[in-house]
């Protein structure tokens, strides 16, 4: 017995080669990449800016440079003495001005939207081809192993395919966090959305969200 016990701890210290970590796309956008593409969807110019005269709330007038195409403000209130003949000058253009706000906060919300989607479909690329790659089905061999082939729902019928009970670690799974199982059982584990994945994976993605603003 003595002369096996080296080779069984030489065997037990034999380390296997370490998972390969997949990384997925962060589900944090910065905001000011979506105000940078609307900055460049609607950029203007300007060819056409000129002083315009507007009153304050007690009457007296004010004036600041606006751009005649698009009803950009452009600049803070200007000294009266450094605008010519001001008895010539153009009204502001209040409702131009509110126009740009508006379509700019459509546009705002437009490219986020957007900047949204392409995110989850990013991600989405990127789990189909680690559902296809020779690191997932290792991971899933282990699990399928673990249950001796057998579904974990029902136990009776044999397990075909596996079961994520959370994506937070997904591309780097603990094998805890997976289960072998039947497709009756996952059907009713979790019945697949609309677009095909699995409604668990859907209200993962809906925690892409915008911050900075």
């Amino acid at each position: 017995m003595e002369t096996h016990l080296p080779i069984l701890m030489e065997a037990s210290t034999q380390q296997r080669p370490l998972r390969r970590k997949w990384l997925f796309p962060s589900l944090d956008i910065d905001s000011r990449e979506i105000s940078a593409e609307v900055a460049r969807q609607r950029h203007c110019d300007h060819l056409r800016q000129e002083p315009r005269v507007a009153l304050q709330s007690d009457g007296k007038p004010f004036y600041r440079i606006q751009c005649a195409d698009c009803g950009q403000k452009l600049s803070h209130s200007l000294p009266h003495s450094s605008v010519p003949n001001r008895e010539r000058c153009p009204p502001w253009d209040e409702e131009l001005y509110q126009r740009r706000l508006r379509e700019g906060a459509a546009a705002y919300g437009q490219c986020r939207e957007a900047a949204i989607a392409r995110r989850k479909a990013e991600w989405r690329a990127v789990y189909r081809r680690y559902l296809a790659s020779a690191d997932w089905q290792s991971v899933r061999q282990r699990v399928l192993r673990r249950s001796w082939v057998t579904c974990e729902g029902c136990w009776e019928a044999r397990a075909t395919e596996v079961h994520h009970l959370t994506y937070a670690h997904v591309g780097d799974e603990l094998l805890f966090e997976l289960v072998a199982i039947c497709r009756p059982c996952h059907e009713r584990v979790h019945p697949k959305s609309s677009n095909g994945y699995p409604e668990l994976l859907e209200r993962h993605l809906q925690n892409v969200h915008v911050y900075g603003g």
